[in-house]
């Protein structure tokens, strides 16, 4: 498993990678747990590795959240015999509305601009809740009743948006503030 963490316009950026191969499914299902948003590559130069590559999707998507954004690669586009993103798009029955960029490790072709397109997705599934929080930064229990939240989901709830770098928990005062750079995009 591959483990990277990057700055992209304000935000902490955390990768895990997992090989792309079949037997590897329970470290799948472990980094897929915890996932904001998935970047799924197809080796554009073999569509024999398609089959493959389609199980381990329907895999993972078992364990996103509901609206978790994926980002679809069609990676190698480095090499001559690669198929076009359009071209894996349509051979692997994937949504009209999925969003596919020819990539290359290789040469770092479109993947910065993926990277970049599923953290703007990610933050779009947070922003109205960020919203609600951002009112409540001196009021935990009221942001737990406007969430409908018990002590114990509230605790878990910021818990999480504390490791995901969005916010800041003053545990002495029972206090949090929306991390400054989310607060400028809300």
């Amino acid at each position: 498993m591959d483990l990277g963490s990057l700055k992209l316009n304000g935000f902490d950026v955390f990768l895990f990678g997992t090989p792309g191969l079949l037997r590897f499914s329970v470290m799948r299902d472990v980094v897929a747990d915890g996932a904001d948003g998935i970047i799924f590559l197809f080796d554009a130069a073999n569509p024999e590795s398609d089959k493959d590559a389609i199980s381990i999707l329907n895999q993972i998507r078992k364990l996103l959240k509901p609206n978790s954004p994926i980002v679809f690669a069609a990676n190698k586009q480095d090499l001559p015999n690669a198929r076009a993103p359009e071209v894996v798009k349509a051979q692997n029955n994937l949504p009209d509305n999925s969003k596919i960029f020819g990539t290359s490790t290789e040469t770092g072709k479109n993947v910065h601009e993926s990277l970049k397109y599923l953290i703007n997705q990610i933050f779009d599934n947070y922003k109205e809740t960020l919203e609600v929080m951002r009112k409540y930064e001196t009021d935990i229990r009221g942001l737990a009743d406007t969430l409908k939240m018990n002590k114990e989901e509230i605790r878990n709830f910021l818990n999480n948006l504390e490791l995901k770098r969005f916010i800041e928990i003053d545990r002495i005062k029972k206090t949090y503030r929306v991390k400054k750079g989310l607060k400028n995009l809300i």
